[in-house]
């Protein structure tokens, strides 16, 4: 998403890779998939701060599609999505910070706190859930073995490690060899593929290389959720106190 990692990682978040950089051979690190998974985490997610603006475009397979806006601050292993608009959904904010996630919700001027059996559960309509929003790094949740290498990706297998709150018992990661980053996400549960992640668009923002468009599919019913990404910034301060409930609540 970038996302997220939205989203997607799951909002898994839109990966982006620093100019100066050289990728890394991505088949070279297959040998250790693990380590492999390390890298996509640090490619993906690993700059002092992140920030971006987001259009939610959900589109059901009948009837007018429908959209909406948020932001999202990162810092670490902390994030924060405020939605922006419509008037019906402003100010609905998700926090994460590491294994904790909280929703604040304007309506009711409640914050609760995010069950793990919760995180599935979609949000507004769409195809993202609170996990998806929430996610950031994959290797500490998951174990990586390589599937194939077909083409231009190589599919990585990611099986949920004992113990871990992961919201998926497994993913499938098709990485893009050339530019050493996810360009599709499958999530699985019971040996059946629930919902698939796509990354496209691939173009500068902000004179940084980037997927500029992240499309959620649920498998079985085609809704889909697509995010166009209107503004990206990497390295901008964030205080850390934008990441506290109070902060959540009040709206800065």
């Amino acid at each position: 998403m970038r996302l997220a990692t939205l989203i997607t990682t799951c909002l898994l978040a839109v990966p982006t890779v620093c100019l100066a950089d050289n990728p890394p051979d991505v088949e070279a690190l297959s040998k250790q998939p693990q380590t492999l998974l390390e890298a996509l985490d640090k490619r993906h997610n690993h700059y002092p701060t992140q920030k971006w603006t987001f259009e939610m475009v959900i589109q059901p397979p009948s009837g007018a599609k429908r959209s909406v806006k948020f932001a999202v601050q990162q810092k670490g292993s902390k994030r924060l999505v405020r939605f922006l608009e419509p008037g019906s959904v402003k100010g609905m904010s998700v926090l994460s910070k590491g294994t904790k996630m909280y929703v604040f919700s304007p309506q009711t001027e409640n914050v609760r706190l995010v069950a793990t059996s919760a995180r599935r559960q979609t949000l507004l309509g769409s195809d993202l859930s609170f996990s998806d929003m929430a996610t950031i790094d994959l290797a500490p949740s998951y174990t990586a073995s390589v599937v194939s290498s077909k083409g231009d990706r190589i599919w990585l297998e990611l099986t949920r490690k004992e113990g871990s709150e992961a919201a998926w018992a497994t993913l499938r990661l098709g990485v893009n060899k050339k530019h050493a980053l996810i360009e599709v996400i499958e999530y699985w549960d019971g040996g059946k593929k629930e919902k698939e992640q796509t990354r496209t668009d691939f173009g500068l923002v902000s004179d940084i290389p980037t997927w500029k468009t992240i499309t959620m599919t649920d498998v079985a019913t085609g809704h889909k959720t697509t995010l166009n990404m209107l503004k990206q910034s990497i390295g901008e301060d964030i205080p850390d106190k934008v990441f506290t409930k109070r902060s959540l609540v009040r709206g800065r």
